[in-house]
C-alpha cells in the first residue's frame, strides 16, 4: 500500500520539539519529515539530535491552534508514556500534519511496519527463525514421551472451526474422543473448552477455558462434565478458579454466560478471585500514568492518587489469584480450571503467573519466551486489539476493546522478580523491552489476535520474529541477570499491600524523576572485574609455584623453600584472592 495519500505535507521546517513529561530534555528545533512509518525530526546541524517516532507508538494526537497568531502546537501522547509537543508557525501545516498522523497511527494490521521491515544480515540470529521455535508439538513432546498414556495431540481444530482463538494443534486427554470435545466447545464461551496448559511435577494439572454458557435457565452439557471429571479421576477433587467476582459471575448469567452449576460438577469446588475487567484496567492505567506525569504534586497527593488509580490493587489481585492456583497444584495436588468470561485476558495472567511461581524453567530467558508463546500467543490473547491504545486513549465504557492485560502480567513478573532477584535468569530490562514491542515493534510477533489470524496474515513469511533478536548473543548479555542462581524451588511471593511496589523503571522512565538504571550494568562490571582478578591471581600462583620449584632445584639437593611449607603457604596466601563464598 502507498501511504503518500495520507501525507499532504511531507516536510515542515522550523518545528520545535518539547518533551512535556520531562523538562530536563532540551528542546530541539529542526525539520520535521513524515515517511511511510516514522515521524522524523532532525536539527540538521547535529545528527545526534534526532527524533524517530514510529506511528504505531502514537496513542493520541491533540491539536491546539493559537488564538492570536498563526500556527499552534500538537501533542503526541505515546504508548511508551511520553508526551511530545510539536510547535509550528503555520496553521495549515499544523492541520495537515495532525490529520496525517491520525490516519498513519491507525493503519490496518497488514499495513503495519513489521511487514516492511527487513533486518540486516548482522541482526539475524542464524539457525533460528523464531516462528517454529515453540510449536505445540515441540512444547508438549516431553509430556507425551513420559505420559503418552494420558494425553494426546489432537488436530480437531486444524481449520479453526471448533475454536477460532485456539491453536490448530491442542493437547487433550487420551480417554476423551473428539466428539466430546466438540460438544464441550459448543457449551463454552467462544468455543474455548477446557484445555491443558501445565502439568505439575506431582501430577496435578492446570486447565484454562472460557465460561460455560449456562445462562439464566441453568443449561448443562453432559460432555463438558464428562471431560472435566475424567481428568480428575475417581474420588479426586478439583478447583474452579473464576477470575471474576461473585457478582460479576452471577451477572454474566443474564447475558447467557455464568459459571459452573454445583450439582453438575460435584467433584469441583469454585473459588472466586476477582481480577479487574478490561475497562477497569484501562481506566486504572490512565490514572496511574496521569499521576506519574505530575511530578510537582505533594507526597500526600501522590500517595492518594497512586492508591486511587487502583493499578497496584489490580496487580495484587492478579498475584493473589495466581498464588491460590499455585497452592492448589503444589500443596493439595489438585486439578485446577481457571476461567473468567472469554478466557483470553485475566485467565492468561493467572495461569502464566502460577507457572512462574511453580516452574523454575519459566524463570529463564527461553522459558519466558516459551511461556508467552504458549499462554498468550497460542492461547489467543487478542494482542493487536488490546494494544491499539495504551494509557492516554479515553475509555468510553467498561467494554472497551483496548486494555493493558499483558502489561498487568509483566508488572506481576516485576513484583516476583523484585522479591526473588536471584531466581530469575533475566533482568527487568527484558520485561520493559517486551512491553515496548507489544505496543509498537518492527517485529511481527505481537501482531494478530489469534493463531488463525496470524496464519491469514502470513506473518511467518512476511515479517520477522522478535525472539531471534532477543536471543542474539550481544543482546542476551543485556537481558541476563548477573545475580542469577538457579532455584529449583517454588517461590511464594508476599501479596501484602506493603509488598507491592510501583514499577518505577517503566512508569517513571519518561519523567525527570526516572530512577537510576545503571545498577545491573554496575553489578555486571564488578562481576567481570572480580573474574578477571581471580583469573590473574591464579596465573600468579602458578608462576610462584614454578619459581619456588626452580629455586629448590638449584640448591644442590639440599631442601630449602620446598620443604618449608609454612614459607610456601605464606607466599601463596598473599595471592589468594578467593573468598569463602567463591
Amino acid at each position: 500500500m502507498e501511504f503518500v495519500e495520507f501525507i499532504t505535507t511531507p516536510k515542515v521546517d522550523g518545528v520545535i520539539l518539547t518533551e512535556r513529561t520531562n523538562e530536563k530534555v532540551p528542546r530541539l528545533e529542526g525539520t520535521l519529515c513524515l515517511s511511510s512509518h516514522h515521524l522524523l525530526l532532525s536539527s540538521r546541524q547535529d545528527h545526534r539530535k534526532e527524533l524517530w517516532l514510529r506511528y504505531r507508538n502514537i496513542d493520541q494526537v491533540e491539536k491546539k491552534t493559537n488564538s492570536q497568531s498563526p500556527g499552534g502546537c500538537m501533542l503526541l501522547k505515546c504508548k511508551d508514556f511520553r508526551i511530545l509537543q510539536l510547535e509550528m508557525s503555520s496553521s495549515e501545516h499544523l492541520t495537515n500534519i495532525s490529520a496525517s498522523l491520525e490516519k498513519l497511527s491507525s493503519l490496518d494490521q497488514a499495513d503495519q511496519y513489521p511487514f516492511f521491515y527487513r533486518p540486516q544480515a548482522s541482526e539475524v540470529n542464524k539457525g533460528e527463525d523464531g516462528w517454529s521455535s515453540f510449536t505445540p508439538v515441540s512444547e508438549w513432546s516431553r509430556l507425551l514421551a513420559t505420559h503418552g498414556d494420558e494425553w494426546r495431540i489432537s488436530y480437531l481444530n486444524r481449520d479453526y472451526r471448533v475454536c477460532n482463538s485456539y491453536p490448530s494443534a491442542i493437547i487433550v486427554p487420551r480417554l476423551i474422543d473428539d466428539n466430546v470435545i466438540m460438544s464441550s466447545a459448543a457449551f463454552r464461551d467462544g468455543g474455548r473448552f477446557p484445555i491443558l496448559c501445565y502439568r505439575h511435577e506431582g501430577g496435578s494439572i492446570l486447565f484454562r477455558g472460557g465460561q460455560p454458557m449456562c445462562g439464566a435457565t441453568g443449561k448443562r452439557c453432559r460432555e463438558d462434565e464428562k471431560l472435566l471429571n475424567i481428568v480428575l479421576g475417581a474420588g479426586r477433587r478439583g478447583y474452579i478458579v473464576d477470575t471474576r467476582s461473585t457478582n460479576q459471575a452471577q451477572a454474566a448469567r443474564a447475558r447467557g454466560g455464568g459459571t459452573e452449576i454445583d450439582s453438575a460438577y460435584p467433584q469441583w469446588r469454585k473459588v472466586y478471585k476477582g481480577v479487574p475487567r478490561l475497562g477497569e484496567l484501562a481506566e486504572s492505567l490512565g490514572k496511574l500514568i496521569e499521576s506519574c506525569n505530575d511530578v510537582a504534586c505533594s507526597s500526600g497527593q501522590w500517595l492518594s492518587r497512586l492508591e486511587n488509580s487502583g493499578w497496584l490493587g489490580a496487580v495484587q489481585g492478579a498475584m493473589n489469584a495466581a498464588c491460590v492456583v499455585a497452592q492448589c497444584l503444589e500443596q493439595e495436588l489438585a486439578a485446577v480450571l481457571v476461567h473468567g468470561s472469554s478466557g483470553r485476558d485475566s485467565t492468561l495472567v493467572v495461569t502464566s503467573l502460577a507457572q512462574v511461581i511453580l516452574h523454575p524453567a519459566s524463570r529463564t530467558i527461553r522459558g519466558l519466551q516459551s511461556l508467552i508463546e504458549r499462554e498468550w500467543l497460542q492461547a489467543g490473547h487478542p494482542f493487536y486489539t488490546r494494544t491499539r491504545h495504551c494509557a492516554y486513549a479515553p475509555t468510553q465504557s467498561h467494554s472497551s476493546p483496548h486494555a493493558p492485560t499483558f502489561l498487568l502480567f509483566l508488572d506481576c513478573l516485576f513484583q516476583l522478580h523484585h522479591q526473588f532477584q536471584y531466581s530469575f535468569e533475566y533482568t527487568t530490562d527484558l520485561l520493559v523491552e517486551l512491553f515496548k514491542h507489544a505496543y509498537s515493534s518492527e517485529y511481527g510477533t505481537f501482531l494478530g489476535d489469534s493463531e488463525c489470524e496470524r496464519i491469514s496474515l502470513r506473518l511467518a513469511e512476511n515479517t520477522s520474529s522478535l525472539w531471534p533478536h532477543i536471543n542474539k548473543t550481544e543482546n542476551l548479555d543485556k537481558w541476563t541477570n548477573p545475580l542469577y542462581e538457579p532455584n529449583p524451588s517454588v517461590i511464594w511471593p508476599s501479596i501484602a499491600p506493603i509488598s507491592i511496589r510501583l514499577w518505577k523503571q517503566l512508569y517513571l522512565h519518561h519523567t525527570p524523576v526516572a530512577p537510576w538504571d545503571d545498577f545491573v550494568p554496575c553489578v555486571r562490571h564488578l562481576k567481570h572485574n572480580y573474574s578477571s582478578v581471580k583469573k590473574f591471581a591464579g596465573q600468579l600462583r602458578d608462576q610462584v609455584r614454578r619459581a619456588l620449584d626452580e629455586i629448590d632445584a638449584q640448591q644442590d639437593g639440599t631442601s630449602c623453600i620446598k620443604d618449608d611449607e609454612q614459607m610456601q603457604s605464606l607466599c601463596l596466601g598473599k595471592l589468594n584472592l578467593e573468598t569463602q563464598s567463591a
